[in-house]
């Protein structure tokens, strides 16, 4: 259980900037130009890298000791999950093509950096138990 704690523990901060820029990387997404993270982190791969995350939190659960935490990782787990598979069946669209207006909502575009800076205070409590599982001493 401890390699898994570090893993989350690691994993943690590279989510957090991910969370953390969430405006930029919008409206990286939405951009006409061809910038790195079209490329290299495009909308599906993001929500990919999300799910695995919680997978891992999910198969973590004896770190998870108050009902509390269990029962936030249990809700944050379905809703990336949710949403994951959901962009693998096409489902859901997945960002729109460069400089197409229509398939822009800027409300839903502020749902998610809300979603995401709630999801950033999760992160940061998720990473910071799995430190504290790593330090306790048997």
């Amino acid at each position: 259980m401890k390699i898994l704690a570090l893993i989350i523990a690691a994993y943690t901060l590279p989510m957090l900037l991910i969370h953390l820029s969430t405006a930029t990387i919008l409206k990286a997404w939405r951009g006409a130009g061809g910038s790195w993270i079209k490329k290299q982190f495009p909308p599906r791969r993001a929500l990919r890298v999300e799910a695995l995350y919680w997978v891992l939190s999910l198969a973590a659960w004896p770190i998870w000791r108050a009902v509390a935490w269990k029962t936030l990782t249990v809700l944050f787990a379905t809703i990336h999950l949710g949403v994951w598979l959901s962009g693998e069946f096409g489902k859901v669209q997945l960002g729109s093509s460069p400089g197409d207006d229509a398939g822009y909502a800027p409300r839903l575009n502020q749902a998610i950096i809300i979603f995401d800076l709630v999801e950033a205070v999760m992160l940061v409590a998720i990473g910071w138990l799995s430190v504290l599982f790593l330090l306790r001493v048997r």
